[in-house]
């Protein structure tokens, strides 16, 4: 049998989950095992994973059902004696008990009883059935035949039922059959029209998926399975494995595309290129904010490493902006131009990044129901863009007055002259907004 339990709103998961284990280990029962199902979010799919609530799962596959059950429990076995990492279970419902007749064919014919027959008979007298109807009026009421209620009160009953041959002569059920109480899969799991075994596993506590992906292939390469079964592909490995490629190519879409609108815009190659230096700085404090916080990368991760490409070149942005107009107004080098537009740009960068980190905080630290969906995003932005932030103040300068320089001596170009250098000191002399 199983139970479920819905948590009240706002009840951490994990912490009841260790609980609830560590009441079944303590009274020594280990066939109990957890499944959780978590809240579908619609319009995002995280895994393609046939089975709901599991970190890892394991598939078999065979022809023969009995072989391909008994390969299951072997793996099963092997799994928690020597797994660490993840607790496994099987997905399917455990088996449920059943009666099962087992005719005698030759003597079934011999009566002229087909298996058609017997088992409408069977059902009719079980589950009723309804042979014609009764007209009242305007109402037509079905007339159903079977068994009183208190007939069967044991299955082995069923041996008594009656029956009729092709001969009008009544025999009962036992006469032609065995009647035996047995156990039948209680949910027949399939993949491709093919029958399988799904192992699900979750992950203990400090555990990372992908160091329980190596162990279970570890175990898994030293299992000897039965012939004829077979391991699918772990769709939980391969999901993690094009999360990974689908980071490295949507990140780098985003670069270039964001690349591309700056290079229209400047019509030059050399801040556009200046500005995307912020790039590099903001991955790499989201990915330091990942392992400081031991957070696996999944798809809301993705979603973060997107959304911080397109926000953390603003502040590169308005620094180099400024250090442009500077240089075009005043005719002055480009070192002085960036040492005259850094601090007046420092104040409204420290603020807009502040609002931004500040309003990411909570959803960082997992604040609020359901926040652990969320929180791998959160982390990402939040690491990424206060460091590149921080280093953006230093760096950008640095290269902005060394690939202008380089520029400047490669193509011997001069310093273009004010137009009007009265308007341009007034411009300066202005308090910055």
């Amino acid at each position: 049998g199983s139970s479920t339990i819905t948590l009240q709103p706002g009840t951490p998961v994990e912490p009841f989950v260790s609980r609830i284990s560590q009441a079944f280990n303590n009274l020594n029962l280990v066939d109990i095992r957890l499944r959780l199902f978590p809240e579908s979010v619609r319009g995002l799919i995280l895994s393609n994973s046939p089975v709901r609530g599991a970190d890892v799962d394991i598939i078999l596959q065979g022809t023969d059902s009995n072989v391909l059950q008994q390969a299951g429990r072997q793996l099963l076995q092997v799994l928690d004696e020597q797994a660490t990492l993840t607790s496994f279970r099987p997905d399917a419902d455990p088996p449920q008990p059943e009666t099962q007749i087992y005719p005698d064919w030759e003597r079934a014919a011999d009566l002229g009883l087909s298996a058609q027959a017997i088992g409408n008979t069977v059902q009719t007298l079980i589950d009723g059935s309804v042979p014609t109807q009764l007209q009242r009026g305007d109402r037509l009421i079905d007339i159903r035949v079977q068994l009183p209620e208190n007939a069967l009160d044991n299955p082995t009953q069923l041996s008594q039922l009656p029956l009729h041959t092709a001969g009008r002569q009544l025999i009962r059920l036992g006469d032609i059959a065995e009647v035996e109480p047995g156990r039948a899969p209680g949910e027949i799991q399939r993949i491709n029209q093919r029958e399988v075994f799904i192992l699900a596993g979750s992950l203990n506590e400090d555990a990372r998926l992908g160091d329980a992906l190596k162990e279970v292939n570890t175990l898994l390469t030293n299992m000897n399975l039965p012939e004829g079964v077979s391991i699918l592909p772990s769709s939980n490995a391969e999901t993690n494995r094009a999360i990974q490629a689908a980071l490295v190519t949507l990140g780098g879409l985003a670069a270039f595309l964001v690349f591309t609108v700056m290079a229209v815009q400047y019509n030059s190659l050399i801040d556009p290129l200046i500005i995307m230096l912020t790039v590099p700085l903001a991955l790499a404090g989201g990915i330091l904010g990942l392992f400081i916080t031991q957070t696996a990368i999944g798809a809301t991760v993705i979603v973060g490493a997107v959304l911080l490409v397109g926000i953390v070149v603003n502040n590169a942005i308005i620094l180099v902006e400024l250090a442009n107009q500077i240089y075009q107004k005043t005719g002055c080098d480009r070192t002085t131009a960036m040492l005259q537009a850094a601090p007046q740009r420092l104040r409204p960068i420290l603020m807009t990044t502040a609002t931004t980190v500040l309003g990411l905080f909570p959803l960082a630290l997992g604040i609020g129901e359901g926040s652990e969906f969320l929180q791998p995003m959160g982390i990402v932005v939040f690491s990424g863009l206060s460091l590149a932030t921080f280093l953006t103040l230093f760096i950008i300068p640095c290269f902005y007055t060394l690939l202008h320089n380089l520029e400047g001596s490669t193509f011997n170009s001069e310093p273009k002259q004010p137009e009007n250098r009265s308007l341009a000191a007034r411009q300066m002399s202005e308090p910055p907004v």
